[in-house]
Formats: structure tokens, C-alpha cells, sequence
């Protein structure tokens, strides 16, 4: 949290980003609960919720 103040970013970003952080650490502690342990594995389940949240994969999207 501090790196993203003197960075400049507001209370309610930062607060969303550590929010977006756990959810991801959820979502991957999840999957490795479910026996998902090959980082080709991981990309591929990423890639899914990009093209459904955005409709671009995950590589399309950071570009």
C-alpha cells in the first residue's frame, strides 16, 4: 500500500487493487485445490475469464 501511495494512487484504487490481488490468490489457491498444477493450465483458465469479461484474450486485452 505504501509503494502505491508515494506512486501517487488514490485511497480507492489502491483499496481496489489489493481487493483484485486476493481475489486472484483466492481464485489460484482454488484451482490448485482442484488439482490445476501446470502454469499452461493456470494461462488457459485466465485466458477464459478475459474473454468473457472482456471478449479479448488476455494477451489482446494488454495490447
Amino acid at each position: 500500500m505504501a509503494t502505491y501511495l508515494r506512486k501517487g494512487y488514490s485511497r480507492e484504487w489502491i483499496n481496489q487493487r489489493l481487493q483484485a490481488i486476493q481475489v486472484r490468490k483466492d481464485l489460484t489457491d482454488e484451482w490448485e485445490n482442484r488439482s490445476v498444477k501446470q502454469d499452461g493450465e493456470y494461462a488457459i483458465l485466465t485466458d477464459e475469464i478475459s474473454k468473457t469479461w472482456a471478449g479479448l484474450t488476455t494477451r489482446q486485452y494488454k495490447t
